[in-house]
């Protein structure tokens, strides 16, 4: 477990601290104590404190290999966190739901989860759930082999929790292994130790056994590019032992890999071949596709070798329905790289072209009066973003004001970049803008400034109330607001 930065009460979270500490040696009742607690709150109304204590026992329950069990309680958690006007803890259902399909191998739905995560998390300044979808969203690249795009997203979520000063061992332990893992795969062996080490001493720090497990594991994967097999074999066996006492079976099929190499090093075929075994059924209770392919893989080389060619041939074929199924899950994410076909007469298409051909026009525009750029500016976001509606919202008369939205104009000014609002229920300050035109609908929210000085906001407004934003629309948007500027300025 690890602790709820802010909980939903300071009340909850010294309840949930004393909870962690009873999971360290008992977590059957610490599952059976937030349960209760859960049920409880959820029973009384109490959204807030029902989906932190839900929250808690998932971080209880994932690394033991039942998230799945929460699955359905997850979900109408985040129901009832948007219905309840609760962007903290819709960030942190997200957060939850992006770790559950990233296990499964749906890595477009992970995506999309821990996207929403970071931009709920933004809008209400949640560094905990921010830092933790950033982590996730590396490990996307990192599962598509785009490692050193992965490694970036590590080390802004590393920035990110630096802001927040403090020490959350848990996040700086899994932040730590995920930096070293990138250096590891981008061939900078030394950063990989080093990180390696980092991740044990905070999960060491704050007893998360989970991490020290897993850092030994890469501990002795390190060992062995080194060639230093009694480090591989000391490392690997206190990762297998942490991981089967305490019944974390993602990183026991993982560690399981790692001791298949050091068998095959020692040229004990048989012993490889009962560490692949018991991996893939680790893999499949659980429903990791990604372990489970590996392992098929794994065992498709092993059996061949021995002579088994039916044994190997079945394996392979699983390797490649699994490989096949992960693929087809991802699918969504790869077709957005790919160019829609061009129009005649080479009319742009994309919102890339579209962007950039509006750009092309930044001095006809200047010679036009305000009225009638402001309105040609409309039209053209509306429909590069493929939106509803566009709204300037000036500071002052007629827009926005300090006595009526004292919390927004102060989030604005606080934040300075554009939000993305997926849902518009969980505006933070949503109680403020109830009455304002598009505040119902899904929008991204863009500051406007006269030099330094907040001159209002620009909201790109969606039909529907719910909107899964991705970054490349949130970066049009600051494209878009710039342009707003120049012709507000002229």
């Amino acid at each position: 477990m690890f602790i709820l930065h802010p909980a939903a009460s300071e009340a909850l979270g010294d309840l949930l601290g004393r909870i962690g500490r009873v999971a360290h040696r008992h977590p059957r009742a610490a599952d059976r104590l937030l349960e209760s607690l859960a049920v409880n709150a959820f029973t009384a109304g109490d959204t807030a404190v029902g989906v932190d204590a839900l929250y808690a026992r998932f971080g209880l329950l994932e690394p033991r290999g039942r998230a799945l069990e929460l699955l359905p309680a997850l979900e109408q958690a985040g129901a009832l966190a948007a219905a309840g006007h609760f962007p903290v803890q819709a960030a942190r259902v997200c957060e939850a739901l992006g770790r559950i399909a990233y296990q499964q191998g749906e890595y477009q739905l992970a995506s999309e989860q821990w996207s929403r995560a970071l931009d709920l998390a933004e809008v209400s300044g949640h560094l905990q759930a921010g830092v933790a979808a950033r982590i996730g969203l590396g490990q996307i690249h990192y599962a598509q082999a785009d490692w050193a795009r992965g490694l970036r997203q590590m080390r802004d979520a590393g920035e990110q929790l630096k802001l927040g000063g403090g020490d959350d061992s848990y996040l700086a332990a899994k932040l730590a292994l995920n930096i070293g893992v990138g250096s590891f795969e981008t061939g900078d062996l030394p950063a990989a130790e080093r990180h390696f080490s980092h991740g044990l001493a905070a999960a060491r720090r704050g007893g998360h056994r989970v991490f020290e497990a897993e850092a030994h594991w890469h501990l002795a994967r390190a060992a062995l590019a080194r060639q230093r097999m009694d480090w591989a074999v000391a490392d690997c066996r206190l990762a297998l032992d942490i991981a089967a006492r305490h019944g974390y079976p993602w990183l026991e099929a993982a560690a399981s890999r790692t001791w298949t190499e050091i068998a095959l090093a020692r040229g004990d075929n048989a012993a490889a071949v009962r560490s692949t075994r018991h991996g893939l059924a680790l893999a499949q209770r659980i429903q990791a596709r990604a372990q489970a392919r590996q392992a098929h893989l794994q065992l498709a080389e092993l059996l061949q070798a021995e002579g088994d060619a039916p044994g190997a041939l079945d394996h392979l074929w699983q390797h490649l329905a699994l490989q096949s199924e992960i693929e087809r899950l991802s699918l969504p994410a790869r077709t957005t790289l790919a160019a829609p076909p061009a129009e005649e007469a080479g009319t742009p298409v994309t919102p890339e072209e579209l962007l950039l051909h509006l750009c092309g026009q930044r001095q006809r525009l200047s010679t036009a009066t305000p009225p009638e750029a402001l309105a040609e500016l409309k039209a053209a976001s509306a429909r590069i973003l493929g939106l509803a509606s566009v709204i300037r919202w000036p500071l002052g008369q007629g827009g926005l004001s300090n006595a009526e939205q004292p919390r927004y104009v102060d989030l604005l000014t606080r934040h300075g970049a554009p939000l993305a609002l997926p849902d518009a229920a969980l505006h933070p300050c949503h109680a403020e803008l109830s009455g304002l035109q598009g505040a119902a609908e899904a929008r991204i929210e863009v500051p406007l400034y006269d030099g330094a000085q907040l001159a209002g906001a620009l909201w790109l407004v969606d039909a529907r109330t719910t909107r899964a934003w991705t970054r490349q629309e949130l970066l049009i948007a600051s494209q878009l607001a710039l342009l707003f500027e120049v012709v507000i300025r002229g």
